[in-house]
């Protein structure tokens, strides 16, 4: 059972196999590239595809060579043990995609109980965790349980659900093509979170493919069939694997549904009264469908006793390990330090999480080396923010946010998201994990508002010279 002890997930075939995976995904992008020929954004493929996979590999080694452990090794030892039961009885195949969650009783459990790692069965008893293995493993047996293969697929799947992103805001707004590449496809955290054997690119690229069915259903109304196959197997997807992105999603679209057609109200006084509750209901309903993001996160089973008791030799590894050590001073307090899970403390926290989420870390909360580029990050979002609500006014602003359906959608999805997992998440390297579906609509929000006002180039962000 050696060979299946994932802490060697580097191995001597990836030197063949990762250049043939890559060769594989190079090909289909190129006949992806090809639908959008003579079109502004053919030329932004390739380069977000190359990246990705360099994010990949750079991922893979941060992970093997710094950290020394995380959340991916869980997950490909999962892989790694369905793979070892594929190989023994082809019958497992049914049995591991025919259930959401693994049970005791169940004949793979044995796979997993008995495995090299120890503890692995507590994991996949997990439905979110058992989730991610099933989705890695059909690379794994194509690619002979290659962990740079499985990222290499993984990672194109994130980048189709940013593509889908990219190409929705493109159809609306073809002049701001560079601005919309930025916030779609360049975005540093999106390119080396959204990468790898996590939850996190699954989840990216789950949700691209949902909001783009959504907007073709309901906004564009075109290709009404392949749209409702789109939002319901990627929307089933989301709900395995993060509920809450999910439902806070179905909330705010509902909120750019009514927004485009309010207008249909004759009565005026009707009209923004509908306007003001509606718009409440869907905050709230995305307030506390987000609010569930530390009980998502963290099932009954991971917080159990007989987990806690059982994991003792992970987290002896844990704290000899560099990684561990740097994620414990990478916690930050949000309040006083007590944070309860309550809705009106939550509330009352809600503006210090949103500038957790997009501003930080700041320059003084950098404590490693990999927080060097979040910080950059968050300092360009607080920059134009700044610049943003500085040339147009605050009222102004607000007032183009609540008068636009998209802007609208982009801003309250982002801050609702953004607000809660920036009081509920107290740890920089999750938070930056956490944060990534609301980024990008974020920084399309104030795109969106800049070029409303005339007051900035479609082309650059702050200058000519830079960005």
């Amino acid at each position: 059972m050696d060979e299946y002890l994932s802490y060697n997930i580097l191995r001597i075939n990836d030197l063949y196999l990762a250049p043939i995976c890559l060769l594989i995904l190079f090909i289909i992008a190129n006949i992806i590239r090809q639908k959008y020929a003579k079109t502004a954004i053919q030329r932004y493929i390739m380069p977000a595809i190359a990246i990705r996979f360099a994010c990949a590999i750079l991922y893979t080694l941060v992970l093997v060579y710094y950290y020394g452990f995380g959340d991916s090794y869980n997950y490909y030892q999962g892989v790694l043990d369905m793979h070892k039961a594929v190989s023994d009885d082809f019958s497992y195949l049914g049995d591991i995609y025919s259930k959401v969650a693994l049970d005791k009783t169940d004949r793979l459990y044995t796979y997993f109980r008995y495995d090299s790692y120890g503890f692995t069965h507590y994991y996949m008893l997990e439905p979110r965790t058992y989730a991610v293995a099933k989705i890695g493993l059909p690379f794994s047996l194509i690619f002979n349980k290659s962990f740079l293969c499985i990222s290499f697929c993984i990672s194109f799947f994130s980048f189709l659900g940013s593509w889908c992103i990219f190409k929705m805001f493109y159809e609306m707004y073809p002049h701001l093509h560079k601005k919309i590449a930025i916030a779609c496809l360049f975005l540093p955290s999106i390119l080396f979170w959204g990468v790898s054997l996590l939850k996190d690119p699954l989840c990216l690229g789950a949700m691209g493919y949902f909001i783009y069915g959504a907007y073709s259903l309901f906004i564009k109304r075109s290709k009404t069939f392949v749209s409702i196959i789109q939002i319901l197997i990627f929307g089933f997807l989301l709900l395995q694997l993060k509920p809450y992105i999910l439902y806070c999603l179905v909330a705010v679209f509902s909120l750019w549904i009514f927004y485009r057609f309010r207008d249909t109200i004759g009565d005026k006084t009707l009209r923004n009264v509908s306007t003001v509750l509606f718009t409440s209901i869907a905050i709230l309903t995305g307030f506390l469908a987000t609010k569930g993001l530390g009980e998502a996160e963290g099932g009954s089973k991971f917080t159990s006793e007989e987990l806690l008791n059982t994991v003792k030799h992970q987290q002896t590894i844990f704290l000899n390990n560099k990684g561990e050590a740097e994620g414990a001073i990478s916690n930050f307090k949000v309040g006083s330090g007590e944070t309860s899970n309550s809705l009106g403390s939550l509330a009352l926290l809600f503006p210090e999480g949103v500038v957790n989420t997009f501003f930080r870390p700041f320059i003084w909360d950098v404590r490693s080396p990999m927080m060097i580029l979040s910080v950059f990050e968050a300092f360009c979002f607080l920059a134009i923010t700044v610049m943003c609500v500085w040339k147009v006014g605050l009222g102004k602003t607000f007032g183009t946010i609540f008068s636009d359906p998209v802007i609208a959608f982009c801003f309250v999805f982002a801050i609702v998201f953004g607000g809660v997992i920036g009081v509920t998440t107290t740890n920089f390297g999750a938070l930056v994990r956490y944060k990534i579906p609301a980024l990008s609509f974020y920084l399309m929000a104030f795109f969106l508002i800049m070029d409303k006002s005339k007051k900035f180039s479609p082309n650059y962000i702050f200058s000519k010279k830079l960005l």
